[in-house]
């Protein structure tokens, strides 16, 4: 067996016990010596201890860097280069001076004559508008391209596509010739442009041209140019007292006559009356008496600004049945109206029920008659007389209606009887 190794006394160097705590030589104590020995690592570990602890003073000192000067330069630069990589601490802004938008609003568009604008006022609707133009609610819809159950706001401003489009009026190439002569219609002329260059009526051209629709004729086709008769009316006249109540329109319509016609057989300058005024009214039937007056010879002459407008359709003494019977009133456009300007028309009922109907205003060219107009059981068919004239609208009443001033002839009357 292997002997235990032989212990010494540090002091003294006399060997001891191994387990002994005292040196019994030099009365040194042991067991203190003895706890140094146990905590003390072998001197197999202090190499490696050593080179360890070495290696974490220099990485912790690391002398290859550079001098705490140069570090110290290296970590105030460190800041900068790290506000520049990051995009979210970079902001871009707009100078001033560089406006983001135009601030000239964009021109409104021109509408082509066949298309009017209209701002809507309280209490409109899409109905009402369309029938304001003698247009449908669906055409004007579907130039907003607005939906059925679109609502309109007030000022709003809608296209309203007018039923039938403005012709322009033509200027002919004129040569002097004998009375009649022939004009030969070109492309895009109308007969109403024809009637108002050469000084006559759309009437006397369909008569001399035996024309039944005013609203289709032909280029090419060959018009014998007439001017309409001439004559010199004698009339036989009533007296009218002016009643409470009573208006230039509500006579007009007692006496089949037009408001023109009454102030100018009895030399009236405004529409007012007075209780009590004295009217002349013609009655009877008027003797064309032919004056021997030379026709002139035919030179175009400029028209007025707005002629009175040529009625087309229906024609004359056009007789209508049935309930369900579509009547549409049409007449020749005059040109581009004036924002202030309107064709009227004034529809009367005359024989067993009569009835003034409530002045049409309108910017349309046609205009369609109520369908409750129409009355079941009579035995003679109902009679109306149309006329159309052109307005410039002065203002309203107090009713809300419109008022304004005649700035076209007078236009024709006609009639058409409804069964």
């Amino acid at each position: 067996m292997e002997s235990e190794p032989q212990r010494l006394c540090p002091h003294c160097g006399t060997p001891v016990a191994r387990k002994a705590e005292t040196c019994l030589m030099c009365g040194a104590v042991l067991r203190e010596n003895r706890r140094r020995q146990i905590g003390l690592p072998s001197s197999d570990l202090m190499l490696p201890l050593l080179i360890v602890g070495a290696l974490a003073l220099l990485w912790i000192w690391k002398p290859w860097q550079s001098s705490p000067a140069q570090v110290a330069a290296v970590v105030s630069a460190t800041p900068s280069r790290t506000a520049t990589a990051m995009p979210t601490a970079t902001y871009e802004v707009a100078p001033s001076a560089t406006p983001l938008y135009s601030p000239t609003p964009a021109p409104t568009a021109t509408l082509p004559p066949d298309q009017v604008r209209h701002t809507v006022k309280s209490g409109e609707t899409v109905s009402s508008i369309a029938k304001l133009y003698g247009t449908t609610s669906q055409a004007i819809l579907d130039a907003n391209n607005l939906k059925t159950n679109t609502i309109i706001s007030v000022d709003q401003e809608l296209i309203i596509p007018l039923p039938a489009a403005n012709t322009s009026t033509p200027t002919p190439t004129l040569t002097p010739s004998p009375t009649p002569f022939v004009y030969v219609v070109k492309s895009g002329d109308t007969l109403s442009a024809i009637a108002r260059t050469y000084d006559t009526t759309v009437e006397a051209l369909m008569d001399a041209n035996g024309i039944t629709d005013a609203t289709n004729i032909v280029a090419g086709t060959k018009l014998t140019i007439v001017q309409p008769p001439d004559y010199t009316l004698t009339m036989a006249y009533e007296t009218y007292e002016v009643e409470q109540g009573d208006t230039l329109y509500t006579i007009s319509g007692k006496y089949d006559l037009t408001i023109a016609e009454i102030k100018e057989i009895n030399g009236l300058t405004r529409d007012t009356l007075s209780v009590g005024q004295q009217l002349r009214i013609p009655v009877g039937t008027a003797t064309p008496i032919p004056t021997d007056t030379p026709t002139p010879t035919l030179t175009p002459t400029p028209g007025p600004a707005r002629p009175a407008p040529a009625l087309l359709g229906p024609p004359q003494n056009t007789a209508f049945e049935g309930a369900d019977t579509v009547i549409i009133l049409n007449w020749a456009s005059v040109g581009i109206l004036d924002p202030d300007e309107w064709y009227t028309i004034r529809v009367r009922r005359t024989g067993i029920i009569a009835q003034i109907l409530p002045v049409v205003w309108t910017k349309a060219t046609s205009w369609r008659l109520p369908s409750d107009l129409y009355i079941e059981g009579l035995t003679d068919p109902q009679r109306f007389t149309w006329q159309v004239n052109v307005m410039r609208q002065t203002g309203v009443d107090d009713d809300g209606n419109r008022i304004g001033e005649q700035i076209s002839p007078t236009g024709v009357v006609r009639t058409f009887t409804w069964k």
